[in-house]
């Protein structure tokens, strides 16, 4: 799978009526304190396996920002590679039979330094998605609303995409986009 999203947000990503998800993009005057965070809740039905298998080597995970401007798209790509290792450890390990969590403080792969991949009890999705700092792409905030977040894992053969939309923001300005959905 390429460490790149598409030009424009996949067709046929998972998403559900009752999910809940909010993102928050914030940009610094020192890069080092720029953050973006992103988590879903109550995400369409999914499987572990769904999620491949990120630390045989086989998946990676890419998160893909867009919005409805002619700004170049995706204006926000975190690729994080299967495998590896994040300081001495391991960068992904397993979360029993619910999902995967990936870690690396030093933000390597476009500054993404936390991931969680699980499914709840009763089989809906959740992820947590956390980049900041230096190596994170920051776009010029104050964007042009509906804003699309994509989690694509995936081997090169198939991939699972899951995505929440924000219609509306509660912060949109040059320092920061702040959004809920629903």
């Amino acid at each position: 799978m390429a460490d790149v999203c598409p030009p424009a947000p996949l067709a046929g990503c998972r998403s559900s009526a009752s999910q809940h998800a909010t993102l928050l993009l914030r940009d610094s005057t020192d890069d080092r304190k720029d953050a973006l965070r992103w988590k879903l809740t109550r995400g369409a039905n999914a499987t572990r396996s769904a999620f491949g298998d990120p630390i045989g080597g086989s998946s990676a995970v890419r998160l893909c920002v867009y919005d409805a401007s002619v700004s170049p798209q995706p204006l926000v790509v975190g690729a994080v590679p299967a495998g590896g290792t994040c300081g001495t450890k391991p960068c992904w390990r397993g979360l029993g039979s619910s999902g995967y969590r990936y870690k690396d403080r030093a933000g390597s792969s476009a500054g993404v330094t936390d991931l969680k991949l699980r499914t709840s009890a009763s089989g809906e999705a959740q992820m947590v998605a956390k980049a900041k700092g230096l190596k994170l792409p920051m776009p010029g905030l104050g964007l042009t609303l509906p804003v699309t977040v994509q989690l694509v894992t995936g081997d090169g053969t198939a991939a699972e995409c899951w995505e929440s939309t924000f219609e509306s923001a509660t912060k949109n300005d040059a320092t920061q986009f702040r959004a809920t959905s629903p």
